[in-house]
């Protein structure tokens, strides 16, 4: 056969470059993104479930239990006044309305702990004036009665005092025990004076509630709290007519010369942060700083030529996780801040060491801001909720900054040069491969 004859060899076509997307996509399956992300995704997952399941616990059975043991929202009804025509027969009561009320209340929280969260348990005070004028052209008989639950405020008996007209009067709590009578004659045109004074303690609120149906003179109603100062109002009542604030203590009054009728004065104490809330928001936004972090760690590689395995990745992935389950867990036997302080100085320290290891040339103190800024700064932006839009501008721009001062660098350029197209550092250094 002559060469003339010879079949040809077909040349084979060159390949196709790679698309921009199809190289971002490989870089990201060989740094083990995908499989780091999936491990992050479902610890923190799995952690916020179990905190919204025991904050809806926490909201029924737990509160329960806590209201048992401690006390539940106080509603202090205002006393009642009625009365009759002395020396008559009669079969009804008519309702005959306080000229005075005067109540205080000093109270001081004693905040409850279950698990992670804070119930807004207090002790407090109750101390009350009234006075009523006999305006009627006779004498009368009245029944004074003073509302009390017992069993939900927990009233300390002992403590309970109750005076008229200046003098100490027997104390009948009724058949039920549930209320404060007494019984008594007012001559035309003189003033009686009920003065009550009892300790107790109660859950979350205070409502002083007067009667509805008839009308009140010279109300007013004191009430200071210590240890907190972001209160609420309950639903259907008055907001107070003034309130000081100071550190840790908030003053309210509300006072009214005239009311038509009866309305509702009180408040919902000042509470404890919801932890539970602020640990299922830092882990529900775990993944989008878990992404910088990947991208921090895929810099070193590249700086170092020195890629993570995928057990590696996965490690770290793990460690960057568990973080907020150990958060958890450490924070519904101890206080939140200290909690916090051990999970990320412990895990930080963990971290921090494994990857000097793996990058041994690098700074530790590089490797302990990537931890910082990646998880230190996150977190403590869900904890101080006031902030949170500042500290993510203001780390955002401080990462826009570093990066603009490394763009200016003769040994980034060099490096960034040197980088293949796909974006892939060599995984031998050139003279290596001449040999």
């Amino acid at each position: 056969m002559s060469p003339d004859t010879l079949p040809l060899t077909p040349t084979p076509s060159p390949r196709p470059p790679d698309s921009p997307v199809r190289r971002a996509f490989g870089w990201l399956v060989r740094h083990h993104v995908f499989g780091s992300l999936l491990i992050v995704v479902f610890a923190t997952a799995v952690i916020a479930g179990q905190v919204a399941d025991r904050t809806d616990f926490a909201s029924s059975e737990l509160a329960r239990d806590v209201e048992e043991r401690w006390g539940a929202p106080v509603v202090q009804p205002a006393p009642s006044l009625r009365y009759v025509q002395s020396g008559t027969i009669f079969t009804e009561l008519k309702p005959l309305p306080f000229d005075k009320q005067h109540v205080q209340v000093q109270s001081r929280m004693n905040y409850r702990k279950r698990g992670l969260r804070y119930f807004s348990g207090f002790d407090f005070t109750l101390s009350a004036d009234y006075a009523v004028v006999n305006r009627e052209g006779h004498d009368i008989d009245v029944a004074f009665i003073f509302p009390i639950e017992v069993d939900k405020s927990q009233v300390l008996l002992s403590e309970l005092q109750f005076l008229v007209n200046g003098a100490e009067s027997d104390l009948d709590l009724g058949e039920s025990g549930n209320r404060l009578v007494w019984t008594g004659r007012i001559s035309q045109g003189a003033t009686n004076t009920f003065s009550i004074r009892y300790r107790a303690r109660g859950l979350d609120s205070f409502i002083y509630k007067l009667d509805p149906a008839l009308p009140a003179r010279d109300v007013r109603l004191h009430l200071a709290v210590e240890g907190g100062e972001n209160f609420d109002y309950p639903p259907q009542v008055l907001s107070a007519t003034q309130v000081e604030t100071g550190r840790g203590t908030v003053a309210l009054d509300w006072a009214f010369q005239s009311l038509e009728s009866g309305v509702n004065l009180g408040v919902i104490l000042p509470s404890v942060e919801a932890y539970d809330l602020v640990i299922s928001t830092m882990a529900g936004r775990a993944w989008v700083p878990f992404l910088a972090l990947l991208a921090l760690l895929g810099a070193f590689s590249i700086r170092h030529r020195r890629p993570l395995a995928f057990y590696e990745s996965y490690l770290l992935a793990s460690a960057y996780g568990f973080f907020f389950v150990l958060l958890a867990y450490l924070a519904a036997f101890m206080n939140f801040y200290v909690a916090y302080a051990m999970a990320t100085a412990g895990l930080g320290a963990a971290v921090v060491v494994y990857a000097k290891r793996l990058y041994p040339h690098e700074r530790t103190s590089h490797l302990a801001g990537v931890w910082g800024a990646t998880l230190v700064v996150p977190t403590t932006a869900v904890i101080l909720q006031g902030y949170t839009g500042l500290i993510y501008t203001l780390e955002i721009l401080a990462a826009l900054l570093g990066l603009m001062a490394l763009s200016t660098r003769a040994s980034v350029r060099a490096l960034l040069s040197d980088l293949p197209p796909g974006g892939e550092p060599p995984h031998a250094p050139i003279a290596q491969e001449a040999r």
